[in-house]
C-alpha cells in the first residue's frame, strides 16, 4: 500500500416524525456506564463541558448527508474513512490510513486503522465499510453520493484490515465522497435511520437527545485516539431566535455559536473576548427554486423575470453586510466551474422583468414563497422585490419539520427560499448530490435529457479547456431554465469564547476532538 498522497494530483478536480430520544432510549449511554467510561479515560482529561449553540433542531435521520442542522454533532459521533484538508483539498487519513488507486482509476483499495471500536465496543472492521458502503447506496432518504457507489461493481473486505472498491469505469471524484459518507454500526444502522438508535466510533457518544431543545455527547473513554478528547461531554442546545443565541454567547452559558449572521456579529465583534471564524470553505449559496409543476411557475419566462426582479446586490448588503458575494450560479468563486460573467446573469433589471411577466400572461400572480428560516431576512427582501414586478407572493417561514417534509415528499407550493451545498469541490458533485440542483428527482419537479446529457459532458471531461466549455455549458442551461438559481453566496461564521483547538472540516462539519475549554 502507498502512503497517503501529498496532492491529491487528478483525483482533486475531475470527471416522519422523529423519536424522541432520552437518557433511556435504546443507543444512549446510561449514566453509569459513562461514569464508569470516564473514571477509566486516560490521564490528563480535563472534565470540561463544551456548550453549542445552534438554531435549529438537530434530524438524527438525515446525518449522512451535508446539513446545518447536523453540522455541530455529526463529526463528533461518526468517523469517515478520510478527511480533506479545507484548503488544498489533500487527502487525509482518517480511518483509513492508506490507499492505492490502481486499473487506471478502477480500482482503489484502502487499509484500515486499527484498534478502532464501535461505541457499542464491537471491533471496526472491513465487513462494516463494505456495509456502509452499500446501505447509503440504497438508503432513503437517499445519500448524497448514491449516484457514485451505484457505479461500484464490487465492495470487497479482502481481509478484516483491507478493503478494494472497484468500478466499472474510472471516476475521479471518489475521495469527495469518501470525505463526506460516516461509516455505519451495521448492528443498528436501521435505527438510526428512523432516529431511535446512534452508535458511531467518533470521540463523543450520543447521550440524550431531546426533541427541539438540545443534544448530550459524552466522552467516549475507548475512542481510537487514546488522549483524545480532553472534554468530558459536548451540550449542543437548540435557541431559534438570533437574539436569544448571542445573549446566551455573551453571559458565558454557550461557548461556541453556530451559523452566527452579520447583523449578530455587531454585538460581539468588538469585544476581544470573543473569536470571530468566518468558514473559509465557501461550500455553500442562498438559492430561489421554483416547483415548475406550480401554476404559472411552468413557463420559463416567469421563472427568470422572478430571478431578473431580485435584488440580490440588496440582500449581499443589508441582510449579509456585505460579507456575501451576489451569484445567481450554484459554484463558488473557489470553484473551478465559476464564471463570473454567469454569475452576474440576473442583474437586476426590474423593467425587464414586468415586461416578460406580462408577456407570458403573469402580471398579478398569486404565488407562495416558502423559506427556511436561516434565510427568511433574504426572503423578506425576495417577497418585497416580486410585489415591484407585479406579482403577489405571499411568504411562509417554515420550521425545521415542515421543512424536512417538504424536501422529502418535493411538494413546495411554489417557490422555496434556502441553502444548499456542495458548491466548492468537484462540480459534478452539486450536480449530481445537492438536492435543489441535482440532474434527477431535485426538489422543484425539474426533469430534461439536455440537463443529463450535459452533466454527463462535465462528468467525463478531461483537460482544463474541455472541462471550462462543459462546465459553462451546463451552468448555461441552469440560468435558463431558472427552475432554480442562487442568490447570493456566503461563508457561514461561528464565534467562540474560551475555546481553543476545534476545528470544522470542508463540509463545514464542526470538529471538537481536540478541543478544550479554558
Amino acid at each position: 500500500m502507498s502512503n497517503p498522497p501529498a496532492r491529491r494530483d487528478v483525483l482533486r478536480w475531475g470527471a416522519t416524525s422523529l423519536a424522541l430520544l432520552s437518557a433511556g432510549a435504546a443507543g444512549c449511554t446510561s449514566a453509569v456506564e459513562q461514569e464508569a467510561r470516564n473514571k477509566s479515560a486516560a490521564a490528563g482529561t480535563r472534565g470540561a463541558r463544551l456548550v453549542i449553540a445552534q438554531g435549529t433542531d438537530i434530524v438524527p435521520k438525515t446525518v449522512v448527508n451535508q446539513s446545518a442542522q447536523n453540522a455541530t454533532w455529526r463529526r463528533q459521533v461518526f468517523n469517515s474513512l478520510v478527511r480533506l484538508d479545507r484548503k488544498t483539498h489533500d487527502v487525509l487519513p482518517e480511518l483509513a490510513t492508506a490507499w492505492e488507486t490502481s486499473e487506471g482509476g478502477r480500482v482503489t483499495t484502502l487499509t484500515l486503522r486499527e484498534g478502532v471500536t464501535w461505541h457499542s465496543g464491537r471491533p471496526f472492521t472491513a465487513d462494516d465499510v463494505r456495509f456502509s458502503v452499500d446501505f447509503q447506496r440504497d438508503m432513503q432518504p437517499p445519500f448524497a453520493f448514491a449516484w457514485l457507489l451505484k457505479q461500484l461493481s464490487e465492495v470487497k473486505a479482502v481481509n478484516s484490515g483491507t478493503v478494494r472498491l472497484t468500478f466499472d469505469e474510472p471516476v475521479s471524484n471518489l475521495f469527495d465522497a469518501l470525505s463526506l459518507m460516516i461509516m455505519l454500526d451495521r448492528e443498528s444502522a436501521q435505527e438510526l435511520v428512523t432516529g431511535a438508535k446512534v452508535i458511531g466510533t467518533g470521540p463523543f457518544t450520543f447521550a440524550e437527545y431531546r426533541q427541539g431543545t438540545s443534544l448530550r455527547l459524552d466522552r467516549y473513554a475507548k475512542y481510537w485516539e487514546s488522549s483524545r478528547p480532553d472534554l468530558d461531554s459536548v451540550v449542543v442546545r437548540v435557541i431559534t431566535k438570533p437574539e436569544a443565541r448571542m445573549s446566551a454567547l455573551r453571559s458565558g452559558q454557550v461557548h461556541l455559536a453556530t451559523g452566527v449572521g452579520p447583523m449578530e456579529l455587531k454585538q460581539v465583534e468588538s469585544d476581544q473576548k470573543f473569536t470571530i471564524t468566518p468558514y473559509d470553505t465557501y461550500s455553500s449559496g442562498v438559492y430561489l427554486g421554483c416547483n415548475v409543476n406550480a401554476g404559472p411557475l411552468k413557463d420559463k419566462r416567469v421563472r427568470q423575470a422572478i430571478h431578473y426582479a431580485l435584488d440580490r446586490r440588496r440582500i449581499a448588503a443589508e441582510i449579509y453586510r456585505g460579507k456575501a458575494q451576489p451569484n445567481a450560479t450554484p459554484w463558488s468563486a473557489t470553484s473551478p466551474a465559476h464564471n463570473q460573467t454567469l454569475a452576474d446573469h440576473y442583474a437586476h433589471d426590474l423593467p425587464r422583468a414586468v415586461s416578460m411577466l406580462k408577456e407570458a400572461g403573469a402580471d398579478g400572480a398569486e404565488l407562495i414563497l416558502e423559506s427556511a428560516q436561516p434565510v427568511s431576512k433574504s426572503a423578506e427582501i425576495v417577497e418585497f422585490n416580486l410585489r415591484e414586478a407585479g406579482l403577489q407572493p405571499r411568504l411562509r417561514v417554515l420550521n425545521t419539520t415542515q421543512q424536512q417534509e417538504r424536501i422529502e415528499s418535493r411538494t413546495f407550493e411554489g417557490m422555496w427560499m434556502g441553502q444548499h451545498g456542495y458548491s466548492n469541490l468537484s462540480p459534478t458533485n452539486l450536480l449530481y448530490s445537492a438536492m435543489p440542483y441535482r440532474t434527477t428527482q431535485n426538489l422543484f419537479n425539474f426533469d430534461s435529457e439536455q440537463y443529463e446529457k450535459l452533466a454527463q459532458a462535465a462528468l467525463r471531461a478531461t483537460g482544463e479547456a474541455e472541462r471550462r466549455t462543459a462546465y459553462d455549458a451546463v451552468t448555461e442551461f441552469i440560468l435558463d431554465e431558472a427552475f432554480c438559481c442562487d442568490l447570493v453566496h456566503a461563508t457561514s461564521t461561528a464565534v467562540t469564547s474560551g475555546v481553543s483547538g476545534w476545528d470544522y472540516t470542508v463540509w463545514d462539519d464542526v470538529l471538537l476532538g481536540n478541543s478544550t475549554v479554558v
